[in-house]
């Protein structure tokens, strides 16, 4: 990604090069200690991420937000202040992401794992998740036997680029099995038919396996999900508080869903 820093103050610059320094997700880095250099910039050169100080002269930190979404409105934005009174005004400009200084090497990279999600795919294959689960492949919903295989699929989804160990798997498709040598098979009995049947659709390469860790590709895919992680307001629009609702481990991301809904209040 295409990343810049903008902060009036040269140790804050001098800070955030060396904390992102052999981050494999920067693949360029330009610091600007004042808002006006950084557009000129944003006008000739594609930028991915925009980490913006709030508190600064001449063009705060919000207008300069504002402007970049003027020049790309797929530039995402990410507030890196002292101040949290400003986390609300953040949402108004749909801001990816807010960190409040001091921050930690781990608190960026979690910021920029959310803005990997970005750019989105073409529809050859949509996936939605609000409210259910529905796969549509140029256009034509895709049917996939069997609710475990659809479940499996659908917990995929929601891991992202994190992944589902067998045994992550298991807790939630079976939780009331043990985690024994007869529900691994079951496990992996079940991610053969769901990637067999992707495999007959054509979009067998969705799916993949790297260290006792199934994923999605989640670069492939145009999803619902995906889009409002990554700051999409007309699909956050869309959410109305239900979250692949027929299945009780999505709870927990139909909550963070939902408090960012409120946040956007």
């Amino acid at each position: 990604m295409h990343v810049i820093y903008v902060d009036d103050e040269k140790p804050a610059l001098d800070n955030f090069r060396l904390t992102v320094a052999g981050f494999k997700e920067v693949e360029t880095l330009e610091l600007f200690d004042e808002g006006e250099a950084a557009l000129t910039w944003a006008g000739k050169h594609v930028v991915d991420v925009a980490f913006l100080d709030m508190e600064m002269p001449r063009l705060h930190g919000l207008a300069l937000a504002m402007k970049l979404k003027e020049i790309n409105k797929n530039t995402r934005v990410i507030f890196v202040t002292a101040f949290s009174q400003y986390a609300l005004d953040a949402w108004n400009v749909d801001a990816t992401g807010y960190v409040l200084k001091p921050y930690t090497a781990q608190d960026i990279r979690k910021e920029l794992e959310k803005c990997t999600y970005h750019p989105l795919p073409s529809s050859h294959i949509v996936i939605q998740t609000i409210p259910t689960l529905v796969i549509l492949v140029d256009g034509k919903a895709l049917y996939i036997p069997g609710t475990k295989p659809r479940e499996l699929l659908a917990l995929l989804v929601d891991r992202g680029d994190q992944g589902v160990t067998t045994g992550e798997g298991i807790a939630c498709l079976w939780p009331d099995r043990p985690n024994d040598t007869g529900t691994q098979s079951l496990f992996r009995m079940t991610y053969k038919r769901l990637a067999d049947t992707l495999e007959e659709a054509g979009i067998g390469q969705i799916l993949f396996s790297s260290s006792n860790r199934r994923y999605l590709r989640i670069e492939q895919v145009d999803c619902d999900l995906y889009r409002i992680l990554s700051g999409d307001t007309a699909a956050a629009k869309r959410y109305a508080g239900q979250y692949l609702q027929e299945y009780s481990w999505a709870e927990e991301r139909n909550g963070q869903l939902y408090r960012m809904l409120l946040a956007k209040e």
